[in-house]
Parts: structure tokens; C-alpha cells; sequence
């Protein structure tokens, strides 16, 4: 029952869009300009975007693209602006990626990552959940019980690991036992946030070869300098 009437909702939604486009005149995200055909971004923008992608991996995780000032433009408006049909055209851009990870990671659980409550109120949604939806992916959806300020306002290390310490509840009926895990973002920076969800998934266990038997790999849409710079790991 919940499944379809997430696909219902998925397609009021898509119909809500459609309708507004053509009421109201598209914008390409990147260049401003008005788009003279459907859709959320130029056909260029989109070439661009699947041109400047590319799958890399840092340690334990894996980015498409590097976080340039289109990358920017492109979350602005998906989380910003509201613009959740983005989600499809991001699921398409990384689909293929997307599938090489899961099976070259041989995957058990997806994992998403929670956004603070308040900004998904304000938003409606969870920009990484409608992705996953988009590409039709089960998914274990984690609870936010802390409202965090937001990380890129936090410049000190410390501040960011005590901004986000005991953020996220796992459900205890969830068992991540030697299981392969992929915690799912859009943008990674220093990583703050997705230690603590590891670090929450692995205290769930008190022993230690439970412990060791979880292995835990992430997938961003993009990472921030800062990740590369310190070379980080998850």
C-alpha cells in the first residue's frame, strides 16, 4: 500500500511540473536564458553536465563531480529553489555510475542521508531520497534527531564534529551485520556528517568483530575541496 501510494504521489507531482511549465516560462539553471524546449536545463547544460562528469574514487569514496560553480547552480536550484524535478535529471546523469558502484562494491543497503528536519519542512523533501526514487533504488531512510546548523557556515573541524555529534537514530530493526553499506549524498566537504552516520551505524554494535564486519562506502554527487585536500576517508 505505502509503495503505491508513493508512485501516486511521484506522479501527482510529475503532472503538478508539467502543468507549471506551461504556465510559467523555463529558465535554463546555468545561462538564465528562457528554454524554448521542455525541460529544466538547455540541451548544451545538459551536455555539459555529462560531459564533466567522471567517477573517481577517494579512499572508501566514490564523486562524479568536482563542486564547481555549475555543480552550485545545479544543487541551488534542486534544493533552493525547489525545483524537485531536478531529481530526475541528476538520476539520469548518474545512473550508469550509480549501477557500476553496487556491483563493483557488491552492495547489501543503501543508505540515505537524513536532512534536518526543518529544512525539509521548509523544502518538502529530501533531495537525496527523490534521487533514489528516481532511479528506483530501495533504500534504509535514517532519523534526524538533532536540528544541525549547516556545516558550510561551521569553518573549524571541531565545530562541525560537535554540530552534528548524535545527530541521526538507526532504526534498531535494521541489522547492517556483514553488510556492505553505501551511504548515499549530494555534496561531501570535510565529511563530518558522514562519519557520524558510520559512526552511528557501527555503535549499534558492542561487539567488536560485528563491528569489523560492516564495510562502508560512500557515494556523493560531488566533493568539496577540503575532502581532497586532507585526502579524506569515511
Amino acid at each position: 500500500m505505502k509503495k503505491v501510494k508513493k508512485q501516486l504521489k511521484q506522479q501527482f507531482d510529475e503532472i503538478i511540473f508539467n502543468f507549471k511549465s506551461l504556465l510559467f516560462k523555463n529558465k535554463d539553471i546555468f545561462s538564465g536564458r528562457e528554454l524554448v524546449e521542455y525541460g529544466i536545463v538547455s540541451k548544451e547544460s545538459k551536455n555539459r553536465l555529462f560531459d564533466t562528469k567522471n567517477l573517481r574514487s577517494l579512499n572508501n569514496i566514490y564523486y562524479i563531480w568536482d563542486y564547481t560553480e555549475d555543480f552550485k547552480k545545479l544543487i541551488f536550484a534542486y534544493k533552493y529553489k525547489r525545483n524537485k524535478a531536478i531529481s530526475k535529471l541528476i538520476a539520469e546523469l548518474i545512473e550508469e555510475e550509480f549501477k557500476f558502484i553496487l556491483k563493483n562494491e557488491k552492495i547489501d543497503l543503501v543508505v540515505s542521508v537524513p536532512v534536518n528536519k526543518k529544512r525539509k519542512n521548509d523544502r518538502g523533501y529530501n533531495q537525496v531520497d527523490e534521487i533514489l526514487n528516481q532511479l528506483k533504488v530501495s533504500y534504509v531512510q535514517l532519523e534526524r534527531v538533532k536540528n544541525t546548523k549547516k556545516m558550510s557556515d561551521l569553518l573549524d573541524e571541531k565545530l562541525r564534529e560537535q554540530n552534528i555529534k548524535g545527530a541521526f537514530k538507526v532504526q534498531n530493526n535494521i541489522d547492517f551485520k556483514n553488510k556492505n553499506i553505501l551511504l548515499f549524498d549530494d555534496i561531501i566537504t570535510t565529511g563530518a556528517t558522514l562519519k557520524e552516520i558510520k559512526n552511528s551505524i557501527l555503535g549499534m554494535y558492542s561487539k567488536e568483530e560485528d563491528r569489523k564486519n560492516i564495510k562502508v562506502t560512500v557515494f556523493c554527487l560531488a566533493a568539496a575541496r577540503e575532502i581532497k585536500v586532507n585526502k579524506g576517508e569515511i
